[in-house]
């Protein structure tokens, strides 16, 4: 019986992921809030003083980072990704590049989904395409499935954060669109910097 429950969910999930564009992968059990990246609602002015995401998460080397990471940014780019995901994976070496090239008042995280045994994979990605930024695991991380999950339905996915956690615009879906992802990603951290007082 549990067996034949795996297969049939296998088999749903392929069917999903089939049917979507390729530069978006669905993510499993998150509920859907926000439409994709060609439909989304105009940027947003950040949520108001005092209801910033509170987290606690582990690096895929073993140490902890909090909200704290926040504070040492006008703006922090949070990019939601897992090392089974084509897309995901396509745009690492861009975002290796992108993080060299921030302006101080940015900060970069990565979001890995990862299960624990697929953290090699996800650690080799990493090194194979120079990213030297900070990766958090995801899954199973205090604040989190809350604060940032609930409202993935696809990945990759971004979302930017003001210095005191507070979620600044919609998040974004997918990879840019457009033959410079470092560039596309710089104008949408642009976008989220007009935004802050």
């Amino acid at each position: 019986m549990k067996k034949s429950l795996v297969l049939l969910c296998a088999a749903l999930l392929l069917a999903g992921r089939m049917a979507k564009k390729p530069e978006q992968i669905p993510v499993p059990e998150t509920e859907p809030t926000t439409a994709p990246a060609e439909t989304a609602a105009p940027l947003q002015e950040p949520q108001a003083a005092g209801e910033g995401l509170v987290f606690s998460a582990q690096t895929l080397d073993g140490e902890t980072v909090s909200e704290a990471f926040f504070a040492d940014y006008d703006l922090t780019m949070v990019n939601i990704w897992a090392s089974w995901c084509p897309p995901c994976v396509g745009e690492l070496g861009e975002l290796g590049e992108l993080y060299t090239k921030l302006p101080q008042n940015v900060g970069f995280l990565s979001l890995n989904i990862d299960e624990e045994q697929d953290m090699d994979a996800a650690r080799a990605l990493l090194s194979d395409n120079n990213c030297s930024f900070t990766c958090i695991k995801g899954l199973n991380s205090p604040g989190i499935q809350e604060g940032i999950l609930s409202q993935v339905m696809y990945i990759p996915s971004t979302v930017f954060f003001d210095r005191q956690g507070n979620q600044v615009g919609e998040l974004v879906v997918g990879v840019p669109q457009g033959a410079d992802v470092a560039a596309a990603y710089m104008d949408e951290i642009n976008s989220r910097l007009s935004l802050l007082p």
